[in-house]
């Protein structure tokens, strides 16, 4: 027993510190999210294997240490990925733990507080799901130990250090520009005569820029073919956090009202009062109060972080963000732990003012450490406190609705079908379709792509392919006969009804052919080009429009009688059009169009015909001539 007090006490500090990294490693992962929620992480899901760029600001080492995550042999592709903010929220928690004890100098009271933070529901609910929220985190908490360390130690070598760490800060969210001031003005102030030597300042700044260097990933992705940072005004745009056209990527700055921002302001504040409660942030105030006097230079230093943080966040957006505060939050807990400190040593003064002058009896060290027993377990109750107010809130151990809506569309399509999708939710879809069911071999056709059209549900019916769609109901069941396959389910995030459905039929069937004698024709020479109209359906079809866009080397001459439409056209936009809406195609019929046309001046061009039918546009296949001179 003697023995393993003497290694306890020897090797304490190792010990908490493992103990401050793999308990909430522990416990991010008992609530770790197996597969995707939606949002934007889910983007992040399908772009980090492909190492692609994200947006802006482009985050390279989360890009760069999640695609290493990828190659771990545990779970599946999703499990990783999100055990990549399980580790660095423990790393987190680990770096903030070494930076309070390096300024309370006392493990315990270090763990404690740490632990306040770790456990806080912004950062826990980030430190279970792929977020890049836990890596800005761990490094800001490695920051801050850098700091700390060269603090302590006025080493050059910890000062570039420092400067190695407070580059690798801003590879990530760039809310960590806006508060990088704090920290450089606590380095100056430490020790400002260091800077006088010549090779302080350039070895400091070489040892800044190396981590910024990953930046060049982001270019070097984009001219693979994985992004659009192709030049350097587009990339200093994206490093600034602006899109390529070098607008300010998700909100803005300077055109929100002073009433705005207050309101923004105040919603922040109740981020932090709901959770950490009344209790904590009196604590923390006394804590602050307290480290100034035991350290002024980081409570200043500290304290202007908090100002700088708040300052840009209130502006940024025109409403408050919990994840926009975790670095306040994190700052925070080291003024708990000062709290802490400053509670222990009162009881402490206290029973040592009490017990100077007379005779220490028993009872008396049984009050003094019962006290402070009472006052520890205190502590320790706070942790667990969160533990238990947010632990169902943030366990995602079971997959969520949204990512089994995914998984049984995807189960109960066949294999080489095809899926159209118009859902916020799509980015699930698509990972689910991508990383878990490829074999199956369907392709999955967003919204903005120009594949999405009834026209192309029609060809791909035409061709046997089975045809799914998810969103979009209203319309799409216009157009086709459908039937729903499984359940619909109700996904409150984006309050949005998703159901899969399978088109079985058009209908409105309608396909358009055209003849036409040679795709060559001479300078002046007129030529004939028909377009037949067939009904496939075993009803009439009203066509209520007729289109026809003719390039600039190519005139009509005159529509030839012996067709069934046989009215001349109108001009509208630029294009021959028929809107009598009097044309009928009786079922399993066909109607026809002779067109007279003459080319103009010599050159390869297009003609495009299409018709309206049902509200639908069906499109004719262009037609490519060749006038010669």
């Amino acid at each position: 027993m003697i023995k393993l007090k003497n290694f306890i006490l020897k090797y304490s500090i190792l010990i908490l510190a493992f103990l401050s990294f793999l308990i909430p490693f522990i416990i991010y992962l008992l609530t770790l999210e197996r597969k995707l929620v939606g949002g934007d992480t889910s983007w992040y899901a399908l772009q980090i294997p492909k190492m692609q760029i994200f947006v802006p600001t482009g985050y390279p080492t989360f890009s760069l240490l999640g695609k290493l995550i990828t190659y771990l042999p545990v779970g599946d592709l999703a499990y990783r990925l999100n055990l990549f903010s399980a580790i660095f929220g423990a790393l987190t928690i680990l770096f903030l733990f070494l930076s309070i004890n390096k300024l309370v100098k006392n493990e315990l009271i270090s763990l404690i507080s740490s632990f306040t933070f770790a456990f806080v529901y912004p950062f826990w609910s980030v430190a279970n799901r792929l977020e890049f929220d836990t890596l800005n985190s761990f490094f800001i908490a490695l920051v801050v130990f850098s700091a700390l360390l060269y603090n302590g130690s006025r080493e050059r070598k910890h000062l570039y250090f420092f400067f190695f760490c407070l580059g690798l800060s801003l590879t990530n969210h760039p809310i960590a520009f806006f508060i990088m001031p704090a920290f450089l003005i606590y380095i100056i102030i430490i020790n400002p005569r260091i800077f006088r030597n010549l090779k302080v300042i350039p070895i400091s700044l070489l040892c800044f820029i190396l981590p910024l260097l990953s930046y060049i990933y982001l270019p070097i992705r984009s001219l693979q073919g994985y992004g659009s940072v192709t030049s350097f005004k587009t990339f200093i745009y994206y490093v600034t956090g602006r899109t390529t056209s070098g607008k300010i990527h998700g909100g803005s700055f300077g055109d929100r009202p002073i009433s705005t921002a207050f309101e923004v302001f105040k919603d922040y504040l109740e981020i932090i009062y709901k959770n950490y409660g009344i209790l904590l942030i009196i604590l923390s105030i006394i804590g602050f109060v307290y480290l100034i006097k035991k350290n002024k230079k980081f409570a200043i230093s500290s304290l202007l972080l908090i100002i700088f943080n708040l300052a840009i966040i209130t502006q940024y957006i025109g409403w408050a963000v919990p994840n926009y505060v975790l670095n306040i939050m994190l700052i925070m807990s080291i003024y708990i732990s000062f709290g802490f400190l400053l509670i222990v040593g009162s009881i402490k003064f206290v029973f040592e003012k009490l017990l100077s002058n007379k005779k220490i009896l028993k009872i008396d060290n049984i009050l003094k450490y019962f006290s402070l027993s009472i006052i520890f377990l205190f502590f320790v109750f706070q942790p667990f406190s969160l533990i238990y107010a947010n632990y169902n809130r943030v366990d995602r151990s079971e997959p969520g609705d949204v990512y089994k809506f995914w998984d049984k569309a995807i189960d109960n399509m066949e294999e080489n079908s095809i899926m159209y999708v118009l859902a916020f939710s799509s980015n699930v879809g698509m990972f689910v379709n991508e990383y878990e069911y490829g074999d199956k071999e369907i392709e999955f056709i967003y919204h903005n792509n120009p594949k999405y059209s009834v026209g192309d549900m029609v060809e791909s019916l035409e061709k046997d392919v089975p045809v799914y769609f998810v969103g979009n109901k209203n319309f799409l069941k216009l157009q086709f006969n459908t039937e729903r396959i499984g359940k619909q389910y109700y996904w409150p995030r984006y309050k949005e009804f998703l159901e899969l459905y399978k088109v079985v039929s058009p209908k409105v069937s309608i396909k358009i052919e055209y003849v036409i004698d040679e795709y060559s024709k001479k300078f002046g020479e007129k030529f004939t080009v028909e377009y037949i109209i067939k009904n496939k359906n075993k009803k009439r079809v009203k066509i209520s429009s007729l289109e026809l866009e003719l390039p600039d080397n190519i005139e009509l001459v005159e529509v030839e009688p012996e067709g069934y439409i046989n009215q001349d056209p109108g001009i509208s936009r630029g294009m021959y059009m028929w809107v009598s809406g009097s044309y009928v195609v009786e079922a399993e019929d066909e109607i026809n169009l002779i067109l007279k046309l003459r080319g103009t001046r010599p050159g390869k061009s297009q003609v495009k015909f299409r018709i309206t039918a049902h509200d639908v546009y069906i499109n004719s296949d262009d037609i490519e001539i060749e006038i010669k001179g």
